[in-house]
């Protein structure tokens, strides 16, 4: 491994980040525009929702990305990156439609955003 990538405690922490914002960008992105939200998302507390989930998927955005950038190598990067974005869909779309269309689903996925940004936050300042 250390052929491949010597920091790999960085690399894991870069794709387990990576991996939660393709899943925040997958899943909001049935969101956007608010007209065509599901029913369920689009009352109460849901179109709040969104926006403190999109604000958050921008700041996991680039605290990973500038961690990636500080930490690996470009190659590392940019496979592990590409790797996870393209399979990231398939976590999504396996979702139970009741975590897929609701609020609830909607404050689990601000929940995980908010996770990785603290994991990487963390990693950044060892």
């Amino acid at each position: 491994m250390a052929a491949i990538e010597p920091n790999w405690q960085a690399l894991l922490v870069f794709l387990v980040a990576w991996l939660a914002g393709c899943i925040g960008l997958i899943y909001l992105s049935g969101n956007l525009p608010l007209k065509a939200a599901p029913e369920t998302a689009r009352v109460g507390f849901g179109p709040a929702l969104i926006w403190t989930n999109l604000a958050v998927l921008v700041v996991l955005t680039v605290l990973s990305l500038g961690f990636a950038v500080s930490q690996l190598r470009w190659t590392s990067l940019i496979v592990g990156g590409g790797g996870v974005f393209l399979f990231a869909p398939f976590i999504v779309q396996d979702l139970p439609r009741s975590l897929k269309d609701t609020q609830v689903g909607l404050a689990v996925l601000l929940g995980c955003l908010l996770a990785a940004v603290m994991l990487v936050y963390i990693a950044s300042n060892r």
